[in-house]
């Protein structure tokens, strides 16, 4: 493979080079992951990054490839990986190569189960090297592509404001306003050869369907049909991002308590909101009470505040996977079948208890509250790990749980320089009896323990100058 260094810098360049500073998705010597399944798009992001690198635009990025290689193509997956991996070759650049079987399953689509698993990879790529962020090379086809995929769903606002520029954990798409002409004139002119996806020409996908059918009809009304879904798409993202922080701000007054499997709402508060907050308040807590607003529907959604919170002062409404949402007087609860008032640690704790975020554990009959808050909230003193912790979101995992000690528990103590150490030997340091070990609650995410509660934090989760979701653990006395 050649490579062209010394031509001038192509509009392409030029235009994420200006995305990259006004949007402010790298700086230099930031470590990035870039996505590269061979195909034109991912292999243009991946040139335009080293060119930027090479003419100093960003000096001192540090570089790396991933793919993964799901076999669904037989031979021709193997080329693919075989050409990523001579590209990264060529431009001295490491690369991180995932083989993924993916066995369908029910209820998901093999796409999904494959994207799942791509970012995954992605992720543990950028903890293992310390990565600032991951690219991805989306671009102003795919997004006009995912609005129109979720206006024919009926989407609200988030939905269509289609594929953000930069995601809270660490993904940016530098090529967000670049079409994908545009990518194919670039790589013309650079000499550049890459690898052509047979299946994206199918009609079996309904994305396929939008690429090949609907989007050239599209065209004939307006050529650049392209770029104005997506600024369509840039408008609305901005403007969900406003309505994000309203339904923040007036969820704290809305909600009256929160605890595993269950939300309790000041019914009279919620209705005085407007309508389009009373929709995205209802969605939170369902959200925060199934795990995730997957599922979820704009019919469920009407239903609740038509026959439960409109309902004066009673009301009752049974929804599909066991959530039960109730008026009681004034309050609204929104809960799991069979939860009970209030959940205790005790013997859960073995098994390990859900700490929603945010949400609230209670640490045993008459003992304190374990809280998890989004955002950093004010702190009397100093958050030392005794009574709050502020911790960064985006290196959680996942969602977190409450347990107690088990055999061979490890963490790295704040203040140690990420050296690791037994949860036995550090009760020892801490004078903990030995009888008392088992009831010192631990706030645990899948990349390990973040918390060992009332005493001190894991330096590895601990929120810095770069974190940018942030979320606040503290013990409260009632």
């Amino acid at each position: 493979m050649t490579l062209r260094h010394d031509a001038a810098p192509h509009p392409v360049f030029r235009q994420v080079v200006s995305a990259i500073r006004q949007k402010k998705l790298l700086r230099p010597d930031n470590g990035v992951l870039v996505a590269v399944s061979g195909g034109s798009d991912s292999v243009c992001l991946l040139m335009v990054l080293h060119e930027m690198r090479q003419r100093a635009v960003l000096p001192g990025l540090d570089l790396h490839v991933g793919h993964v290689n799901y076999g669904l193509r037989g031979e021709e997956s193997e080329k693919d990986e075989e050409y990523v991996r001579e590209l990264g070759t060529t431009l001295s650049l490491p690369v991180h190569v995932e083989r993924v079987h993916v066995v369908p399953q029910p209820g998901q689509t093999v796409q999904g189960q494959a994207r799942d698993a791509r970012y995954a990879f992605f992720a543990r790529v950028r903890r293992e090297y310390g990565l600032t962020a991951v690219a991805t090379g989306h671009t102003a086809d795919d997004q006009a592509e995912t609005v129109l995929l979720w206006l024919l769903r009926g989407s609200g606002t988030s939905g269509l404001a289609g594929i953000p520029v930069q995601r809270g954990d660490g993904i940016i798409r530098p090529l967000l306003d670049v079409t994908r002409a545009q990518v194919l004139d670039y790589l013309a002119s650079r000499g550049i050869v890459y690898r052509t996806d047979a299946s994206n020409a199918t009609r079996v996908y309904r994305r396929n369907q939008i690429r090949h059918e609907i989007m050239p009809l599209l065209r004939t009304f307006n050529p650049r049909i392209v770029e104005g879904l997506a600024r369509a798409a840039e408008i609305l993202a901005a403007e969900a991002a406003l309505l994000d922080d309203l339904e923040r701000e007036r969820w704290k007054t809305v909600v009256k308590d929160i605890a595993p499997g269950r939300v309790v709402l000041q019914g009279e508060r919620l209705a005085q909101e407007p309508l389009g907050l009373q929709r995205r308040l209802i969605r939170r807590a369902l959200s925060v009470v199934r795990g995730s607003a997957a599922g979820l529907t704009f019919r469920h959604v009407g239903d609740i505040l038509a026959r439960v919170v409109g309902a004066g002062r009673g009301g009752k409404l049974d929804l599909p996977g066991g959530i039960v949402v109730k008026r009681d007087g004034a309050l609204v609860t929104v809960g799991r079948s069979g939860v009970e008032e209030q959940a205790s640690a005790g013997a859960n704790w073995v098994t390990g208890v859900p700490l929603l975020i945010p949400g609230a554990v209670q640490l045993g009959e008459e003992g304190p509250r374990l809280l998890a808050l989004e955002g950093c909230e004010p702190v009397k003193g100093r958050a030392d790990g005794r009574s709050v912790l502020v911790v960064d979101a985006d290196r959680l995992g996942g969602p977190l749980t409450v347990r107690n000690w088990r055999p061979g528990d490890w963490f790295c103590p704040s203040g140690l320089q990420g050296h690791r150490k037994k949860l036995q030997d550090f009760f020892v340091d801490q004078k903990v009896p030995r009888t008392r070990r088992a009831e010192v609650p631990l706030a645990v995410a899948p990349a390990g323990i973040v918390w060992v509660v009332g005493y001190r934090g894991d330096e590895r989760f601990l929120a810095g100058q770069a974190t940018t979701r942030v979320v606040t653990l503290k013990l409260v006395k009632e």
